[in-house]
């Protein structure tokens, strides 16, 4: 690392730095510093009505992280309520600045679900903007250790004076996001910097971002797919375009207002594109490049982008949480497409990751269900040891660690990867991965029914665009009251968009409920 003496307009004082070099860049924090440092009057974040300089948000995030250090409670992980706003971006890096890991807290989830989170991780302070301010206070009140409650400031507060040193502390940790949980209890998955630097690092050779891309920020932070788009960004020194509320419903004029270069988002969003008919040829020519991950990628939906964006390079990704974003890519072909019943494959694995394929019994096989390992991939679920047993296994004569992921896939001869669909009850809704069992779990608890059960339906392009669950036919209460109950305790994109009254459930040959006659009997209107 190399020492040099560099002028910082805002604090009128000539400062020591220490410029990042690649021997270095092992945590996310160093990954945006390096510019911070280098090229601080580069654009780091443009919103609707105002731009940020690198210089400006590590300024900020600093703020953050001597607060951190000076009224934080012990632990490892920090509560971060904010949405879309400058101090999401800050927060989040002062909460690394701090060695300190970040945990998303939507202000969009209900108060339960925030309270199992916020107790679970042990959040020492919550870190919020003066929009949300109130919020997080009422969130600290119910906690059983009351945690701080840290205020990003608005930039014509800060002070020099204030700020943390210039070097980061280290932490193992980056960030934990929460995913379904078939127990009703939402699982913590523990993301390690090692984990982002290896998916960094392989979507750096394959997409080649430099300092001139935008990128779109399409994901709210409670999604890992953030990861991608903010910390790929600033890892090349980009700038990172936020939309207005607005314009997620309306992501074709966002596009084209901030002439996106390096696009990523679900499927869906570009079915509502299409929908919308807005893939029209050439409609977005500043793109040249299209991720989609979070969802199988339709090949129809695939090629209508790219000819929207007849400058970009087609990319399907594939990854749960566990292993960090992404793990294996699909660079759509001019010619023919490898496809599965319309759904583009998700290709080969990135170069670091290990992956087997399991039948039934355990053993290799070329169909099965999908094991991924190597430096992405998590080790255990947070304080979880009985799920982190039954996902997280040991194979080979090196004891190698999988994770699995109940994922269906076939390999071709040429190795690319062709998605068949889940092995359990898993299912994604618009890009979220959803345990339908917490479903049920929840309206069993809500309702009183003796029984609870749900399916993905309808379906559309091979899509889960909502969810139907079926009650007792006995049942007292109102379907409205019973999903105002279920919306208590569940965000919005897990709640069922229909309940269904009845008894006659079919059954398959091991007594189990046949949810495939159900999702059938839903097409074919019987119920």
């Amino acid at each position: 690392m190399t020492s040099v003496l560099l002028f910082t307009p805002c604090t009128d004082l000539w400062i020591l730095m220490e410029v990042r070099t690649e021997s270095n860049m092992h945590n996310l924090w160093n990954r945006f510093a390096k510019h911070y440092e280098q090229d601080p009057q580069r654009t780091a974040l443009v919103f609707p009505d105002t731009t940020h300089t690198y210089l400006e948000v590590g300024n900020a995030a600093r703020r953050i992280s001597a607060m951190i250090r000076a009224q934080a409670q012990d632990g490892p992980f920090i509560g971060l309520m904010t949405q879309r706003s400058f101090g999401s971006y800050a927060g989040m890096l002062g909460i690394l600045h701090a060695g300190r890991a970040y945990v998303p807290l939507s202000p969009d989830l209900p108060t339960e679900r925030l309270v199992t989170i916020a107790t679970s991780g042990r959040v020492g302070a919550i870190v919020t903007d003066p929009q949300r301010e109130d919020l997080a206070l009422a969130l600290a009140a119910v906690l059983p250790h009351h945690p701080p409650v840290l205020v990003v400031p608005e930039t014509e507060e800060w002070t020099p004076l204030t700020m943390a040193p210039l070097e980061a502390l280290t932490g193992d940790l980056a960030y934990m996001l929460f995913t379904s949980g078939s127990t009703g209890t939402p699982k913590g998955v523990p993301i390690r910097h090692r984990n982002v630097v290896a998916y960094l690092d392989a979507a750096m050779a394959l997409i080649k971002p430099v300092p001139e891309d935008r990128f779109s920020q399409l994901f709210e932070l409670t999604f890992d797919l953030s990861v991608h788009d903010i910390f790929l960004c600033w890892t090349a020194g980009a700038t990172l375009c936020v939309p207005a509320k607005e314009e997620l419903l309306a992501p074709a004029h966002y596009v084209r207002r901030n002439s996106i270069t390096c696009w990523f988002s679900v499927p869906s969003v570009a079915m509502m594109l299409d929908r919308m008919r807005l893939l029209k040829p050439g409609a977005f020519p500043t793109i040249r490049s299209a991720a989609f991950c979070g969802e199988p990628l339709a090949t129809a939906i695939a090629r209508r982008f790219a000819s929207a964006a007849p400058s970009a390079e087609i990319l399907n990704l594939y990854g749960p949480t566990e292993a960090t974003i992404a793990i294996t890519a699909y660079v759509l072909p001019s010619e023919e497409a490898k496809e599965h019943h319309g759904v583009l494959s998700i290709g080969r694995p990135f170069p670091s990751a290990t992956i087997a394929i399991q039948d039934e019994q355990g053993g290799e096989a070329s169909e099965g269900e999908l094991l991924l390992g190597g430096p992405q991939v998590t080790d255990a679920y947070w304080e979880a040891p009985a799920i982190t047993a039954k996902a997280f296994i040991n194979r080979g004569p090196q004891a190698f660690t999988f994770y699995r992921t109940g994922d269906r896939v076939i390999r071709d001869a040429e190795g690319d990867l062709l998605f068949l669909g889940r092995i359990d009850h898993q299912v994604k809704v618009r890009g979220h991965r959803i345990e339908l069992e917490e479903i049920n779990h929840v309206l069993r608890q809500v309702s009183g029914a003796s029984f609870a059960y749900s399916v993905a339906h309808p379906m559309r392009d091979g899509i889960a665009t909502g969810i139907v669950s079926f009650l007792p036919a006995a049942l007292r209460g109102s379907a409205e009251d019973i999903l105002k109950a279920c919306g208590r305790k569940l965000p919005e994109h897990m709640l069922p968009g229909r309940l269904v009254f009845t008894d006659d459930i079919p059954f398959n040959t091991s007594g189990k409920a046949d949810l495939r006659a159900m999702v059938g009997r839903l097409e074919a209107a019987t119920y």
